[in-house]
């Protein structure tokens, strides 16, 4: 339900539009949908005015506590990046599916107020072919917060196997020529998917681009019900929230993570790999993976 006007409890508000009953982060999580575990202020509902500009915009109460300078209120960050996640598919047979999610949310830069969310799906292991310990696999999405959960995810976008020959973009969304995303139906509402690829853990927006017929021979599958991680704010650059991501809560023996390698891992750290994997600071500013702001 959408409520425009005043805020009021068991409410999370971004600029004018208040998001209440249904759609409050403890109801999601009661329908079974996704949202993840977050490290901080899980459950908590918040009422946080960012100002008429949307998301980004100044005046009324303005952040409460902004720790990573970016305009919005830390904890709404986290609410917000857990409401909108998309419907995370593992496949059921994977071999390895330990993970946490490290996330960055900022007002998006073509359109403050839109939110632009970078979700780094941090893996223990890569057990497929030529597997490695860590794995780091990345999608985005902006949100438009007028709109509550799940239609509020107006655009997509996950690169498989960055990089390298096998590279993968895949786009999905609600504006121009995207084409519409993929969308499993949790409580009578389509969420959008995310797939993640068997034991590599390439992600990808749009089942048809997961193809065991490409040179790395991904297989995706919808799975039954959506993967819920932990997920950590990463901050922004400059000022970020974690250096540790075992400090933070997500790497950690009680998370059922054994690689010591992979404990104690600073995101922000310049050309840190994640253990075998790629850089996550890069992962954290790459612009392939700003999606459009669907107007």
């Amino acid at each position: 339900m959408q409520h425009r006007g005043r805020c009021r409890p068991g409410c999370v508000a971004i600029g004018r539009i208040v998001l209440v009953g249904e759609w409050g982060l403890d109801q999601r999580r009661r329908r079974g949908w996704g949202g993840g575990r977050h490290r901080r202020h899980a459950g908590r509902r918040r009422c946080r005015w960012a100002g008429s500009g949307g998301a980004g915009g100044a005046g009324g109460d303005g952040p409460g506590v902004d720790l990573d300078g970016d305009g919005l209120d830390d904890a709404d960050e986290a609410e917000l990046a857990a409401a909108y996640l998309p419907y995370l598919s593992l496949d059921p047979a994977d071999g390895c599916p330990l993970g946490g999610i490290l996330y960055r949310i900022y007002p998006h830069p073509d359109d403050a107020a839109k939110l632009h969310v970078i979700y780094d799906h941090l893996f223990e292991t890569d057990c497929g072919l030529g597997g490695h310990v860590g794995d780091n696999e990345v999608f985005a999405i902006t949100v438009d917060p007028s709109k509550p959960p799940p239609e509020g995810v107006v655009a997509m976008r996950a690169a498989s196997h960055q990089g390298t020959l096998c590279e993968v973009v895949s786009d999905c969304g609600t504006c121009g020529d995207l084409e519409p995303c993929d969308t499993q139906d949790v409580g009578g509402k389509a969420v959008p998917v995310v797939y993640t690829s068997k034991d590599k853990h390439a992600t990808y927006v749009r089942a048809e681009s997961c193809s065991s017929f490409t040179v790395c021979f991904d297989t995706c599958t919808l799975a039954d019900t959506p993967a819920t991680p932990v997920m950590v704010n990463a901050g922004e650059p400059g000022m970020p929230l974690t250096h540790d991501l075992t400090a933070a809560g997500l790497v950690t023996e009680q998370n059922g993570w054994t690689e010591m390698a992979l404990f104690g891992f600073d995101p922000w750290g310049a050309a840190l790999e994640f253990g075998g994997a790629g850089v996550v600071a890069d992962d954290l500013v790459d612009p392939e993976f700003l999606t459009p702001v669907c107007p």
